[in-house]
């Protein structure tokens, strides 16, 4: 063969090589579509299940508010040592805490042992014994190779959600300091795997707590920090290769940012300022974006086929609320609130604009007439609300437009948000929360967000409880955003019970794991949400291959309701109106509260099937209901309410039930309004959790026993579960336990 012909075919073999490796790592394209049959994620083209888990490494959550909450840091020494040494550090840019009664308990021998005496770093002891500190700590700890340790100490802090960092460490033969790990071993790569047994190969995580990965922010002229990020998904692909992964990404400005420009901190009406950055400071927003995007675009071009997006996290508990608003606190002191709050008002053509303030505490905290401000008296606190509603939506959808163009418009943008049912009746009133714009959200986050997401609701976390949804999810969900809900159940596999991971269910059962997760899961299919199973903590609540067959069960409802066709049209509408909530302020909560946390139970628990509606959308277009409960709105403008009165004229065929009182929602007033609009009862009212869709039922029993169950036809009855047909509809009587789910299919005869 002629040289220059063995060139030539080289040359063409390199080209051939480079085009197929082009074409190998080609990005995933992962986004959300709106169907006929609601919004989906499609991966490069094909609809997939919204189903994902959540892992993370080993963690607790040291957070203090004023409240004294107990404490337990475990571990356990890989030597004998008299050094050991636990240290609770706040912030020296915080205020200080207080700690009592410290214990040191060997969990193996069962003994408590005794504790050295404090350090210097004690400023007051109280006369119950409460020391303040920011750097509480006990050394000189006589610990042995292997026995498991908890250090239980008792804290609270000066104001709420005050941030500090923990440590267990000791010293060994030569004097080098050895940190303890917590002691649960690490079992995100082993879920991995049981979840891609499951066919679940979306996978969400956090490099630190629940907040989100930190720390990956580095200050302008240094190398990126990813590699704890990169580390994560090499973990997680080494477990699956086919995972999608979109890693839970804080998006709060770091620490070293607060030492170059203190004044981008949050301020509060009490006149002290946190670690958290004020939404309303520009270079703050700035620079996020401008990072956000950078990551986006290193993570899809390192990681191509498996980087499917980014949930972006900050705020209060990464939820993005502002810092603090759920306990009453009153944040936007700081300048760059005040600052942009001056050009907002300029926009709409204020005349003080220029010289306007954040309205005093005084004002703020003003108590009128069922919490109810007055659009005259109240005017330009009624102003700051929604300017703040603006702030917190307009960042987030300027976050997800730099997901966007950092993934070339190939990525998943999520964000927490949207808690209408949930933050609506906080002390200081909804507006302060910043969660209260989501029909703006919607119109301007069209382009650059895919969906929203919420925890299920902590109303009802009880056993067996209900699940109710902190959103108007069927209004995202008909407006092309897919809603996910966050099952952070605590399984029976969690052992540590401290604050704040035991909020709600202490369940030591796998019965109840099974039902719960059964109940949720089916609950999110029929409705279309998606979901992700959350190992909060990173303590294994999901390292359990029974558990995961539970989700392979769900996973034929699942693709038969990929196919619906039509999306979830349950036949009992309940709609809030965010506009309503927004002008409320304090002394509102009380009174707010049963329209939004009863309505939801008692629907949830009325045997029909309903969803969740923002007026605006529901004035906007109506759905195809039967039954259109206006839990809250009050004061319509003329504009809205004659749209309202139109809709009662041009749909006799749905009840309208407004001016609802406390004693409609927390009565079986409700269930009477049902009856009256001909809703199809498929349980006796407070009998069981009930939903249904396109001939499935799901149904959990509130008490043992016999339960009928009206299916509302003759066809057969089949227990998706076992597939065993179980009877012959319309009615069937079967036997439940407390809390069991069963669920159902129709299938003709």
């Amino acid at each position: 063969m002629k040289p220059l012909r063995m060139r030539t075919i080289l040359i063409l073999a390199v080209v051939a090589l480079a085009l197929g490796a082009d074409a190998a790592v080609k990005p995933v394209e992962v986004r959300v579509r709106q169907t006929p049959q609601g919004p989906r994620i499609f991966v490069d083209g094909k609809a997939v299940r919204p189903r994902f888990y959540y892992g993370s490494p080993p963690c607790l959550c040291p957070i203090s508010n004023v409240k004294k909450h107990e404490y337990t840091i475990p571990f356990r020494p890989e030597a004998d040592t008299d050094k050991g040494r636990v240290s609770l550090d706040g912030f020296d840019d915080d205020a200080p805490m207080w700690f009592s009664k410290a214990a040191l308990i060997d969990k193996t021998d069962n003994e408590t042992l005794p504790l050295p005496a404090a350090g210097d770093s004690i400023e007051t002891v109280l006369p119950g014994g409460e020391e303040r500190t920011r750097h509480f700590v006990r050394e000189g700890l006589h610990l042995k190779k292997g026995h498991l340790y908890h250090f239980v100490v008792s804290h609270r802090s000066t104001h709420h959600r005050t941030y500090f960092t923990h440590e267990a460490s000791y010293a060994d033969a030569a004097g080098r300091k050895v940190v303890m790990p917590l002691p649960y071993g690490d079992t995100l790569g082993d879920t991995v795997r049981l979840a891609a047994d499951a066919q679940v190969d979306f996978v969400t995580f956090s490099t630190d707590t629940s907040w989100g990965c930190m720390d990956w922010w580095a200050p302008p002229g240094e190398p990126p920090a990813y590699g704890r990020i990169d580390r994560e998904f090499e973990r997680i692909i080494a477990a699956n290769p086919n995972a999608l992964i979109m890693p839970r990404v804080c998006a709060d400005a770091p620490g070293w940012m607060f030492e170059r420009d203190p004044s981008l901190r949050m301020v509060f009406d009490k006149g002290y300022a946190i670690r958290m950055s004020s939404v309303s400071a520009r270079p703050y927003r700035k620079a996020a974006c401008a990072e956000v995007e950078k990551l986006t675009r290193h993570l899809r071009t390192r990681f191509p086929r498996n980087f499917a997006g980014m949930h972006v996290s900050g705020q209060n508990s990464a939820e993005w609320f502002y810092m603090m608003s759920q306990s009453g606190e009153l944040s936007g002191y700081d300048v760059h609130t005040r600052d942009a709050f001056r050009a907002w008002l300029a926009k709409r053509g204020e005349k003080d604009a220029a010289t306007a303030e954040v309205p005093s505490p005084e004002a703020r905290r003003v108590k009128r007439p069922q919490g109810r401000l007055d659009p005259v008296l109240d005017r330009r606190v009624i102003q700051f609300g929604e300017f703040r509603q603006e702030e917190m939506a307009s960042l987030l959808c300027d976050l997800g437009a730099a997901v966007r163009r950092g993934s070339d418009g190939g990525s998943l943008a999520i964000f927490f948000y949207g808690y209408t049912w949930e933050l609506g009746s906080v002390v200081a009133g909804a507006a302060e929360t910043g969660h209260f714009f989501v029909d703006w959200i919607m119109r301007h986050g069209k382009d650059s967000i895919d969906g929203f997401s919420a925890p299920f609701s902590y109303s009802d976390r009880g056993w067996p409880g209900s699940s109710p949804v902190m959103a108007s999810s069927e209004t995202f969900m008909r407006n092309g955003f897919l809603w996910i809900n966050e099952d952070d159940y605590r399984t029976h596999l969690e052992n540590l019970w401290s604050f704040p991971v035991n909020v709600g269910l202490r369940n030591r059962s796998p019965f109840v794991t099974r039902n719960a997760l059964l109940r949720n899961g089916a609950l999110n299919i029929l409705r279309g949400h998606g979901d992700w199973w959350m190992d909060l903590c990173g303590r294994g609540w999901f390292c359990d291959a029974e558990m995961w067959k539970i989700r392979k069960a769900l996973n034929v409802m699942d693709d038969a309701m990929m196919r619906r066709k039509k999306p979830y049209s349950p036949e009992i509408a309940l709609v809030v109106d965010e506009k309503s909530l927004m002008r409320n302020g304090f002394g509102s909560s009380d009174v707010v509260r049963p329209h939004l946390k009863y309505a939801r139970i008692r629907l949830n628990l009325c045997g029909a099937t309903h969803g969740q509606y923002l007026l605006d959308d529901v004035l906007a277009n109506p759905p195809d209901c039967k039954l259109l409960f206006i839990a809250y709105a009050r004061d319509l403008d003329p504009e809205r309410r004659a749209r309202l009165e139109e809709i009662k004229k041009t749909h006799p065929q749905m009840r309208v039930v407004e001016a609802v009182t406390k004693y409609d929602v927390v009565t079986d007033k409700i269930v009477e309004h049902a009856k009256a609009a001909g809703v199809h009862f498929y349980t006796p009212p407070l009998k069981a959790t009930v939903c249904a869709a396109e001939g499935y039922v799901v149904v959990q029993a509130r008490e043992a026993g016999p339960l009928e169950i009206d299916f509302g036809n003759e066809d057969l009855v089949v227990d998706v579960l076992t597939g065993k047909q179980i009877g012959v509809g319309p009615k069937v009587s079967l036997p439940f336990q407390k809390g069991e789910t069963r669920i159902f299919r129709l299938a003709k005869r």
